[in-house]
């Protein structure tokens, strides 16, 4: 199949130390923009933060610019309608992101910054856990996700999900008093990035 040859082959490249941590998320999300045909895609991972737990974004990638982006966390990530058909469901597929009820939620934080129409977020779990999502978003006109859609990043989801946490596990901490947790999550969600990435 020739979708998953090429995700074997960004795969391969980091398995073999080709590539670092954020180029294989670069990688990545190109090839699930390119794949699916959104505008953007992305990589969030749940974290537990002082005001509960969120979903960040580790990785953005912007079909329009061409070029990596910044997103905004998701937020109280355990409440509301979105989180709970992600959990029940597995995904969250919506066309019209800004007055569905399962997503207007996110409207003033994330939605409206971000000029999201459409969304399509698939859950992925390694080991068994839950640990984040694979997103793609429609920016301006809105999108009826088709079934191929779905499941093409279904797909995506479950074979890139080891890659994932081996790009995780290979990120080394060598430096005394880390800045990051030890767990995974957040050793993902502080992986060093480039310093260009600006919000859209």
């Amino acid at each position: 199949m020739p979708q998953q040859a090429d995700l074997q082959v960004i795969s391969g490249r980091l398995e073999r130390g080709e590539v670092d941590s954020s180029e294989y998320l670069a990688q990545l999300t190109r090839y699930v923009a390119a794949q699916i045909g959104c505008t953007r895609a992305g990589v969030r991972v749940f974290i537990d933060t002082p005001t509960g737990r969120s979903l960040r974004c580790v990785a953005m990638y912007d079909a329009t610019l061409n070029r990596m982006v910044g997103a905004a966390d998701m937020n109280n990530a355990d409440e509301g309608p979105y989180f709970e058909r992600l959990l029940q469901d597995g995904c969250v597929t919506v066309m019209h992101a800004r007055t569905d009820r399962v997503t207007s939620g996110l409207l003033i934080d994330y939605l409206l910054p971000a000029n999201v129409s459409s969304l399509m977020d698939m859950c992925f779990s390694v080991n068994g856990v839950l640990f984040g999502t694979f997103s793609c978003e429609q920016v301006g006109a809105p999108v009826d996700w088709s079934q191929r859609q779905l499941q093409s990043l279904r797909k995506i989801a479950s074979r890139a999900s080891l890659s994932l946490m081996h790009a995780v596990s290979t990120s080394v901490d060598t430096a005394p008093g880390a800045l990051w947790e030890s767990s995974t999550p957040n050793r993902l969600a502080t992986m060093p990035m480039p310093l260009n990435m600006q919000p859209v």
